[in-house]
Parts: C-alpha cells; structure tokens; sequence
C-alpha cells in the first residue's frame, strides 16, 4: 500500500517573495532538523528557467517499533530539485530521500503558483503532494502510516517556516 498526502495553501505573498524565500528557507526557527544544504547545480535552460539541484541533511526521530531495527536517530540525505518559469510565475519542486529507501521512500511534489488578490496584491498558491512507500517486509502499512500522520503535523512547521523567511525578507526590503 501507497499513502498520499495532498494539500492546498495561499500566501499572502507575492510570487518573487515567496520564490526568494524557498531558495532562502534555512535556517529559520521551524526547521531545527536541517543540518545542511548544498547546491550542486544551478543553470538556466534554453527555455530561460532556472534549474537547481541541492542536498539537503535533515535529522529526525523513529518510531519506537522502527527504533531496533535502524537507532534512535536518523540522518537522512534528500535531493531536491527546482525549477523555476519567472514569466509563468512558477516554481515546481520536487525532493526525496536518497538513502533508508527500503524503510521508507518519501517523495514530495510541490508547484507554487504567483496570482494577484483583487485588489492587486501578490499571492502564491501552493500545491503539495507527497508519496509515502515503504518495501520493509512486516512493517509496510505501519511505517507508511507513520510517516503520512508524522507530515501532516509537521507540514505547519514547514509553512510557519517559509512564511517566517518571507517576513524577514520583507523586512530588509523597507
């Protein structure tokens, strides 16, 4: 069995904030778990948008019925990949982790889409989905489960922290 997980947000940001502060999102107060983050690869394609590849170490917790088999923590590698379209307003993300595949395989696709209020001023709509598997025999369902319940209530911490970055960007601009 696969879980999914989808969910809609709207910032009150315009879309060249809210792009700015993805690329700029850690360190902030929320995301405590990511150790590191690294680009390893940022051109701009013949179609004009900007392509980058970054890896990202986050830490975390298991489950106490995982905790035998892997530890107590758990660092673990993510790929994101991002792809910017500036005159679509438009940044399409996708991350997921490189290594603990067999225990759990979360994929996660994001597509933020800059519009304006009517009253003119900038937003950004955000649509999530993510793809939670696991192959590890006997612990299948209870490890996809776990993970999909764990991002649902970490997903506020995410949005809380992007939206922070924003505020401070913000901020240096006046």
């Amino acid at each position: 069995m696969v879980l999914y997980f989808e969910n809609k947000h709207q910032f009150k940001f315009d879309f060249e904030t809210t792009s700015l502060a993805y690329f700029n999102r850690y360190p902030n107060p929320y995301a405590k778990h990511v150790l590191s983050i690294d680009t390893i690869e940022s051109y701009i394609d013949n179609q004009g948008q900007l392509c980058t590849t970054r890896l990202i170490v986050k830490t975390g917790r298991l489950p106490n019925f995982i905790k035998p088999i892997l530890g107590n923590s758990l660092n673990s590698w993510i790929i994101e990949k991002t792809i910017i379209n500036r005159h679509e307003k438009t940044l399409v993300s996708y991350t997921s982790n490189l290594d603990h595949r067999k225990f759990i395989r979360v994929e996660e696709y994001l597509k933020y889409k800059g519009t304006q209020s009517e009253n003119g001023y900038g937003l950004t709509n955000l649509e999530s989905k993510v793809k939670f598997s696991s192959n590890l025999f006997g612990f299948k369902q209870k490890i996809e489960q776990w993970s999909h319940k764990k991002f649902s209530t970490n997903i506020k911490n995410s949005r809380e922290g992007l939206q922070y970055v924003m505020m401070k960007l913000k901020q240096r601009s006046y």
